[in-house]
């Protein structure tokens, strides 16, 4: 049997090996005779009602273990009880974006709590949590509310009480045991204490051991765990300097709950600034395997977040982050931005602590602030000319909806390289083509009442008559042992090595579930022949290349093959054949019946 197939899988396999364009290898593939792929070649855009089915089961986390903390959109809510229309409103949008569990913010709301529950049914939403007022006083309301809801935590925003000095925390820990016993004695599970940066870096000696403790950690160690718990917010414990993934580690058994933000200019000068989950600086699925066996609601939360499509993409990242990604290209590094540090002009500031210099000083916390007027701008001295290829525009709330990238040689003559009509603020990320030593950033209409703000300004390209970088070329197994091992082709950075890696285990299943690469040394383990002999290694060998080659941008997915496929079908099918054989070593009869029906189809 494995004869009738040998020939397909080396005829695959010899030319990537060998180095061969892929475009000749391909012409004597065979196609697939089985139904609808197991995989597919590139990952499907973001949308607000994604699905397991959408992302594959084991995607990412399943939609009863993610909520949002409604201060998301405090914008739209304000504060206290909104009217009715408006929490419907609301609601849907937060259930339109893909969310079935919320966690409010000041509940009890005044509104009777039957009328609540119908608004949630009315958009499929249960509450998993809520943040409200622990006095004691009106507990055992907060409690009735809760428990009416079919909630099983109770929390609030803070630690409930004050922590200045080490007896405060004492005294607090021992108010929330009163609370949280209070709460499951009435049908609550538990009392769930949020963070802020504070409680971090609030320390003080612990009077018995002398060793220096933050006002969480004695919290932690005075509270109930029968009665309390903690909601790690993983946005302001990083912005506090904590080690999030060796945190929940250590104290794993003690949160079962996350506030899942993501930010840059984190635990850096200025301020930490919320960005859409998988956007930021946070190592996200490294906090969320931490947390996978105690955390039970991964809450999303962006302080007053700028859009309900913002939160589509964070639901969205939740569900399907092991499976999103994978269809990206893992560009060579830019280098330092071109404006980094040069000299700025600009048509005017609206304070002397926003000025032009601030958009081009590499720091996200700080940024320039125009008069508010329009047009308005603000203009780099790059020193020299560039061929330019890319602007990078990071906008605080007070973003132009249009605007103009201009290049020029004297600063005085400009020329219009880019032009947005529809900007929406956060991140700009611009495609140019254009020769200056001097770029513009024309502002022509506001999106607010205010002026406009820049937190950076970044400008990339080459120096004029440098020659262009080459093209990525397809490579054979062989190129990316060396490569892998640093040995002979040291045409990637380790960086890069690592985003080709991420970028193959995102997208394959066979990579993903059945060898499960997780570092460089299990790829070259796969990709070194002389270890691996039999059939299935040879595939997989095979297949890695190949989507080794796609990650690099060497080979595009969408390119034509024999028989009218692409190459994402090829992949599709060969992996869906590999993934029928069961696992690595074992099944390979099954296996071989797999690929002899994939040959057949030739």
């Amino acid at each position: 049997m494995h004869t009738s197939l040998l020939p397909g899988a080396r005829s695959l396999g010899a030319a990537l090996t060998g180095g061969a364009l892929l475009a000749g290898v391909l012409a004597g593939t065979p196609a697939a005779a089985s139904p609808a792929p197991a995989v597919a070649p590139a990952v499907a855009p973001a949308t607000a009602t994604t699905t397991a089915t959408e992302c594959g089961e084991g995607a990412g986390l399943p939609d009863a273990n993610i909520s949002i903390q409604l201060f998301t959109h405090v914008g739209e809510l304000g504060f206290g009880t909104p009217a009715p229309e408006t929490i419907d409103r609301v609601l849907g949008a937060v259930a339109d974006a893909g969310f079935t569990n919320i966690e409010p913010f000041d509940q009890p709301y005044g509104m009777p709590v039957q009328e609540y529950q119908e608004i949630l049914d009315r958009h499929g939403l249960e509450v998993s949590s809520s943040h409200g007022a622990t006095d004691w006083e009106t507990w055992p309301e907060t409690v009735a509310y809760a428990v009416a809801l079919g909630q099983d935590y109770i929390g609030t925003g803070g630690m409930a009480g004050g922590y200045g000095t080490y007896d405060e925390a004492v005294a607090t820990a021992e108010h929330v045991n009163r609370l949280g016993r209070y709460a499951h004695e009435h049908g609550i599970d538990k009392i769930a204490l949020h963070n802020h940066q504070d409680e971090f870096l609030t320390r003080y000696p612990d009077p018995e051991t002398g060793e220096t403790v933050s006002a969480w950690q004695v919290i932690e160690e005075h509270t109930d765990p029968r009665y309390v718990t903690f909601q790690l917010d993983v946005g302001w414990a990083a912005d506090a300097g904590i080690d999030v993934p060796t945190w929940i580690e250590k104290y794993g058994d003690r949160i079962e709950l996350l506030h899942v933000k993501d930010a840059v200019n984190v635990n850096a000068e200025g301020d930490m600034r919320q960005v859409a989950l998988g956007t930021g600086d946070l190592d996200l699925p490294a906090i969320i395997a931490a947390a996978e066996p105690y955390v039970q609601y991964y809450t999303y939360e962006w302080d007053d977040a700028p859009s309900f499509e913002t939160s589509a993409e964070s639901y969205r990242y939740l569900r399907c982050y092991l499976a999103d990604g994978g269809d990206e290209v893992c560009d060579p590094d830019d280098g330092e931005s071109l404006a980094l540090g040069r000299p700025v002009t600009t048509s005017s500031i609206d304070d002397p602590s926003r000025t032009g210099e601030m958009a081009v000083d590499g720091n996200a916390g700080t940024r320039w602030g125009s008069g508010w007027s329009e047009p308005e701008w603000i203009a780099v001295d790059l020193g020299a000319p560039y061929d330019l290829r890319r602007v990078v525009v990071d906008w605080e709330t007070a973003y132009a909806s249009g605007y103009e990238i201009q290049v020029s040689a004297d600063g005085e003559d400009w020329t219009t390289v880019h032009t947005v009509t529809d900007g929406d603020g956060l991140f700009d990320d611009l495609e140019v083509a254009g020769t200056g030593r001097h770029v513009r950033l024309y502002a022509t209409e506001r999106a607010t009442q205010w002026g406009f703000s820049i937190y950076e300004l970044e400008v990339y390209g080459t120096p004029v008559g440098a020659e262009p970088a080459p093209e990525p070329e397809a490579r054979g197994a062989g190129y990316w042992t060396s490569e892998y091992r640093q040995v002979g082709h040291p045409d990637h950075t380790a960086e890069e090595l690592e985003c080709y890696l991420a970028s193959t285990r995102a997208q394959s299943a066979v990579f993903d579930e059945a060898v499960a690469l997780d570092t460089l040394d299990d790829a070259v383990q796969v990709l070194w022949p002389r270890h691996h002999d039999e059939p299935v290694d040879v595939l997989d060998r095979q297949l890695l290349t190949l989507w080794l080659n796609v990650a690099s941008g060497a080979i595009d997915p969408d390119q034509s093959v024999a028989g009218g496929r692409t190459v994402g079908d090829l992949l599709a099918a060969v992996e869906a054949a590999r993934l029928e054989a069961g696992a690595h070593r074992d099944g390979l009869a099954r296996y071989g019946a797999a690929l002899e029906a994939v040959d057949a189809g030739r």
